[in-house]
């Protein structure tokens, strides 16, 4: 039996956790267009008719990694070190300088990311995130995906609660969600490397960090050799942590930015997702689990501004940040700019109110 519109609402908005079943069939029950309708809907029931961004800077501590994902155009492989002119590691005073550069972009959030560095200790990320928190002690800070904080607590022998806390202790006010990738075990064997942990354990660590008090993000990484059906199965994931141990403050789709990765050296990935997957994406996001993360952002760097523009009317109620100084997706070659009034036009012109907001979505002033 087909279902329309209006049926599947009043089923979402009474149940929290629609199936994975439910899911597939609104992918089939309804068309693309409805789907859009739906999700952006249930954005305006779930999270009202704002739509946020925070005015970010970033700061990308090292591209040495020694995870080498196919996905990834940013990492020099960490053997390498010393052996190439193209890997770094920034020093205290090269991050204080960030910091600085920051501030005078009237910085509210720092988001702070790099690669899987066997050679920093425990100590090198208590000085940098001290020395941020010195020099623009106004902004929260935001640093390092779930991945990272697990891959400092094994090469550095500390537990994951120890990393935490000491993290914490640093002046680190949230996680940034990354790494979650894909959950399905077969997509992850092909995007992914053993140094990575796995989608159960990205899970597991996220209810002890959320526990702990540190909130942040959570993710997903589309477009690659991923179908619809681990699509649904990731936000179901996502949404049932969430519900079984609140932490998660957003969702957000990133869409798998080709250019100079391994993916595209081999030839296993030709094309990027099309815009309609890209709006498919956000609204299964909303449809699955913004009743439980209300949350939906819509990243204009990976989609480009028009389809972000379109992703706003799809279930999402968020573009994320202005993300100067942004590298990860740099590297593929994504290197364009925003500003807080062009952000204001692109969220003006959806239909929606734009509001400049804290990393926990906080509003911290209208347009």
């Amino acid at each position: 039996m087909m279902y329309e519109v209006g049926y599947w609402q009043d089923q979402i908005v009474g149940n929290n956790r629609i199936s994975r079943k439910d899911a597939a069939e609104i992918m089939q029950d309804l068309s693309f267009h409805d789907r859009l309708r739906l999700a952006d809907s249930l954005a305006s029931l779930q999270a009202g008719d704002t739509v946020g961004y925070a005015v970010s800077y970033n700061i990308n501590y090292s591209n040495y990694c020694s995870a080498s994902c196919p996905i990834c155009a940013f990492y020099v492989p960490a053997k390498l070190k010393g052996r190439t002119n193209g890997g770094y590691e920034l020093t205290e005073e090269d991050v204080r300088k960030e910091a600085r550069k920051a501030r005078e972009y009237h910085a509210t959030e720092i988001h702070v990311v790099g690669g899987f560095n066997p050679y920093l200790p425990m100590e090198y990320y208590e000085t940098i995130f001290k020395a941020i928190k010195e020099e623009i002690p106004e902004a929260t800070l935001k640093a390092l995906t779930i991945p990272e904080i697990d891959f400092i607590g094994r090469t550095t022998g500390n537990s994951l609660t120890e990393v935490v806390n000491r993290l914490m202790d640093a002046g680190v006010d949230a996680h940034t969600g990354g790494g979650a990738e894909i959950f399905d075990a077969s997509v992850r064997a092909q995007i992914t490397t053993k140094e990575k942990i796995s989608g159960e354990k990205w899970l597991e660590d996220a209810k002890i960090i959320h526990k702990m008090g540190m909130r942040g993000n959570s993710t997903i990484t589309y477009g690659h050799v991923e179908n619809y059906d681990h699509i649904i199965d990731h936000f179901v994931r996502l949404r049932d942590n969430q519900l079984e141990q609140p932490g998660f403050i957003s969702i957000i789709p990133l869409k798998f930015s080709l250019e100079n990765t391994p993916l595209q050296r081999s030839g296993k990935v030709r094309n990027e997702a099309s815009g309609r997957k890209d709006l498919d994406v956000i609204s299964l996001a909303r449809i699955i689990a913004g009743a439980a993360i209300k949350n939906v952002s819509v990243y204009w760097v990976a989609l480009g501004k028009l389809t972000a523009q379109l992703g706003l009317r799809a279930g999402g109620n968020d573009l994320v940040g202005t993300a100067f100084s942004e590298k990860i997706f740099g590297a593929t070659d994504r290197r364009d700019k925003t500003y807080t009034r062009e952000l204001d036009q692109i969220i003006l012109s959806a239909g929606k109110i734009p509001v400049q907001r804290d990393t926990f979505y906080n509003i911290i002033r209208y347009a």
